[in-house]
């Protein structure tokens, strides 16, 4: 059996004249904790911006009517507005801020160029569309299994509007931003002077650890949030681009809420096309954190992985194909 693990990436990366980056991985680590930071921060200013004007007209109305606004009901009115999923559409379209914060950090502060994080202008557009396909195929295999196991039930197709086009947008911009940080920055950066395993490794585990916060967070969820993130490392790895992998990120997170109607990663996104409820044991559906944290999910992330180390792929260049494959 032939496990596919030579990387053209991986040769990208290291043969990169343009790239500073220390060799001591606990300093990279630090490096990017320091990048997610700012990153965060400019993301949640960007949100209370986006916010402001709902909360000073609130404050002023409400002020008029009582004369005070040392009370109960600002706060809650502030309370109610983060959980608003409104305000999470909001959010997806502000981690584009967060973006180009690790962009900039990318191209200015490690000098590096776009394609070394696995922005390939080769077939980008193809990549992207195949990357929706399977990241919709996957997710519709786990909502399928939850339902085969007793985790779900179906409860009709619900009325929704065309501003559901606006969250696959922002969805689109909030899925980009993770593997940009994740898989373009910190895998690509760590596998420049060390194993490539190492790399996949380290950004999986802080990839999970980055939904530690999230509503129904649990070991169960840790575990399949790290599947996911080793399966897109080498979805990145094998097609030798960042664009399919984002496209899979962002699909994955759209059906997950506004298709099928569940919670992404403890999150409410609002209205779908379909009503779906959770039933049963959380082992199966995942509880509040949604199917991202049941069985169905690892299985689904299991069977992935096995086949992007050991089967071929019909969209990946066979040139890169006849270079990546050793024998196991």
């Amino acid at each position: 059996m032939k496990i596919y693990q030579d990387y053209k990436l991986i040769q990208t990366v290291r043969e990169a004249e343009d790239f500073r980056t220390p060799k001591n991985i606990f300093l990279q680590c630090l490096i990017f904790g320091v990048v997610f930071f700012f990153m965060s921060l400019i993301e949640g200013l960007g949100t209370i911006v986006s916010i402001f004007p709902k909360l000073i007209k609130f404050a002023g109305t409400h002020l008029a009517d009582t004369g005070s606004l040392a009370d109960a009901k600002i706060s809650e009115k502030i309370t109610a507005m983060f959980s608003d999923p409104a305000y999470t559409n909001t959010m997806l379209f502000c981690t584009g801020l967060g973006t180009l914060v690790v962009l900039f950090f990318c191209r200015v502060i490690e000098d590096r160029h776009f394609y070394t994080m696995g922005f390939s202008k080769e077939k980008a557009g193809i990549q992207y569309i195949a990357g929706l396909l399977t990241g919709f195929v996957m997710f519709s295999c786990v909502v399928g299994l939850a339902w085969l196991f007793g985790g779900l039930q179906f409860e009709g197709v619900q009325k929704f509007s065309l501003m559901i086009l606006l969250v696959l947008l922002g969805f689109g911009i909030q899925g980009m931003s993770e593997e940009v940080l994740c898989r373009g920055y910190f895998m690509t950066t760590v596998m420049r002077h060390h194993h490539v395993w190492l790399a996949i490794g380290l950004n999986s585990l802080f990839f999970g650890l980055l939904h530690a916060s999230n509503a129904g967070f649990s070991l169960f969820a840790l575990l399949n949030l790290i599947l996911y993130a080793v399966m897109i490392s080498l979805y990145t790895l094998r097609t030798n681009s960042l664009w399919g992998a984002c496209a899979v990120h962002s699909i994955w997170n759209f059906a997950q809420g506004n298709f099928y109607g569940l919670p992404v990663s403890g999150i409410d996104s609002g209205e779908s096309v379909f009503k779906m409820s959770l039933k049963g044991s959380d082992f199966i559906n995942g509880g509040a954190f949604g199917l991202e944290a049941g069985l169905p999910t690892t299985i689904v992330m299991t069977v992935c992985i096995c086949i992007l180390l050991f089967c071929p792929l019909p969209f990946v260049d066979k040139k890169t194909e006849e270079t990546g494959e050793t024998e196991a």
